[in-house]
């Protein structure tokens, strides 16, 4: 191995940021800190620190869905410390098949991250239209992408 290789291999790598989320997430409570690492342009993966097992797929919602849209909730605000929409990324998580048609997004239950604090929450939106398996690609798309992935 060159040093330009070691060189090279050291700047593909990426520093993947650790969230805190303070009331866990819901089902995993007493897991408080999750490791957010980019798999592609696409598709990231959330890890629990303390549990490298527990993991979920996510995705930027509005990729897939550029109407989707919800208010903050204050409490969610004041517990990820979020002052303007600056500091804000959302993620959902995906529920994965090996059937691409198949494949869901939670819309109802969003990841919401304070990008300059690194706290994090998941929120349950109320009143709304949104599910927590709506199809990630509509069936025209995955089908265009021959169907497994």
């Amino acid at each position: 191995m060159t040093a330009d290789h070691v060189h090279q291999e050291k700047a593909n790598l990426t520093i993947a940021p650790i969230y805190s989320f303070p009331k866990g997430l819901p089902g995993f409570d007493q897991l408080k800190e999750f490791l957010l690492q980019e798999h592609n342009e696409v598709f990231s993966l959330l890890s629990a620190v303390d549990q490298p097992e527990i993991s979920f797929i996510t995705v930027n919602p509005f990729d897939f869905i550029p109407d989707y849209e919800f208010s903050l909730p204050d409490d969610t605000m004041l517990d990820i410390e979020v002052n303007n929409r600056e500091q804000v990324a959302v993620r959902c998580i995906v529920t994965w098949h090996s059937e691409r048609e198949k494949i869901t997004i939670n819309l109802l239950a969003p990841l919401i991250f304070n990008v300059e604090s690194f706290k994090a929450k998941q929120i349950v939106l109320q009143n709304t239209i949104y599910t927590t398996k709506h199809p990630l690609w509509s069936s025209s798309e995955a089908v265009e992408e021959g169907g497994d992935s």
